[in-house]
Formats: C-alpha cells, sequence, structure tokens
C-alpha cells in the first residue's frame, strides 16, 4: 500500500509540504475512506472546546497533529472530519512501526480495515421525492484515533431509532403503524413513510422501499 510506504518514509514533525505524487497518495487514501474529497492541501485545522450551552471556551486543539495536509471538501471549504481521519491514519501508520514495532504487512492490513470501515452507510432512499434516511454519527472505535469510527452497515438491525432525516436533519423513529406495517416517522418534518413489518435490516428496508417506488403507477 502505498500509503503505508509514504508514511514511512519520512520524519512528519518536519513535514511542511509534499511533492505533487505524494500529495496525491493522501488524496487517493481520503477517496477511498468514503470522503469525496475535492483536494488536500498543506495547512493545519484547529477545533474549539465547548461549554455545555454550546458556546465556544475560546481554547483549541488541533485537528491534524501529525499530518501537514487538510482535506478540502467538494463545497471547496474544509473538511474537519476527513481531515481528523487522515491524521489519524498517518499516525497509527507512523506509531504502528516506531512505538509497537509492527510490520509493514501488519500496517497495511490494519490500514486496509480502517479504510473499509470507514465508509458510511449508503443513505436510503424513502420517498420517489427523494427523502432520504442516512446514518446517525457513528461511534468513536478506540480512544485518542476519534476519527476511527464504525458505521452503520447494511446487515445492522433496523431498531427504533433509525438514523436521521437528510436535509430535514431530524431523527427518525420505527413505529408501528398498522397490523401488516411499520412506519419510519421524521421528528421534525414528521414524514411518515411506511413499509412491511416483517423488514430487519437497512439492507430489508432499501429493498422493500425500493419495490414500493417500482409499483406506484406514474
Amino acid at each position: 500500500m502505498r500509503f503505508v510506504d509514504l508514511a514511512l518514509k519520512h520524519k512528519w514533525n518536519e513535514v511542511k509540504t509534499l511533492p505533487a505524487d505524494e500529495a496525491q497518495v493522501l488524496f487517493d487514501i481520503v477517496s477511498a475512506a468514503g470522503f469525496n474529497p475535492r483536494k488536500v492541501a498543506p495547512g493545519k485545522l484547529v477545533g474549539h472546546y465547548r461549554d455545555q450551552d454550546g458556546s465556544s471556551t475560546g481554547e483549541t486543539y488541533p485537528i491534524n497533529s501529525l499530518c501537514p495536509f487538510k482535506v478540502v471538501s467538494e463545497e471547496d471549504g474544509d473538511h474537519y472530519f476527513a481531515t481528523g481521519w487522515l491524521d489519524c491514519a498517518l499516525r497509527r501508520a507512523v506509531y504502528g512501526s516506531t512505538r509497537q514495532n509492527e510490520s509493514r504487512e501488519k500496517l497495511i492490513e490494519v490500514m486496509a480495515e480502517e479504510i473499509e470501515r470507514s465508509v458510511p452507510l449508503e443513505p436510503i432512499q424513502l420517498t420517489p421525492e427523494g427523502d432520504l434516511l442516512r446514518e446517525y454519527l457513528p461511534s468513536t472505535m478506540a480512544f485518542g484515533m476519534e476519527y476511527f469510527v464504525k458505521h452503520t452497515r447494511d446487515e445492522n438491525n433496523l431498531d427504533s431509532c433509525v438514523g436521521i432525516h437528510m436535509h430535514c436533519n431530524c431523527w427518525m423513529d420505527r413505529r408501528r403503524a398498522t397490523s401488516t406495517h411499520d412506519a419510519i416517522v421524521c421528528r421534525g418534518c414528521h414524514l411518515r413513510v411506511l413499509f412491511l413489518k416483517e423488514v430487519k435490516t437497512y439492507s430489508d428496508l432499501r429493498q422493500a422501499l425500493a419495490s414500493q417506488r417500482v409499483q406506484v403507477p406514474a
């Protein structure tokens, strides 16, 4: 894996920028992890600590403490989560080698697993008009690697809290609707989508709703 080779090549505390071919390696791994970046560019990002009421304390913390590059989103803004993930990936490779004496082959295996795990659940179309269900914010995998997260998968069970109504950005719940159907209901706009109660997983829901749209007369 080119990323692991690049990670082991440099003393990253001394790196300020990279040649184009090495920057491309960073872009490629962020793309493989499902972030859809516009580009990577030299730069450091900081986050802001918040009080319980959500206001800023004025204190900051680094998003990318080791990696000298940040990720730029498709909208041409700073992509904080993708930048944090890239920094976690670089730290995992570098520290895995220098502090844990992990082999190149082991690091390649670890990074392949993290890339696969980082790809988010594909949003599920709920209505012909394009309403989408996306997953809740994923859970962190390990302390100190807060951008390595575990996403919902198609094979996961569809429980009472199912995710977020994309664009509306409110939670969606699964509720019993009739003797044969359940419904997904948005807490914000109150969109209500019926589906057969036998649906058990996100994959089942995706297929059931796709079938319902096919059956709707034009």
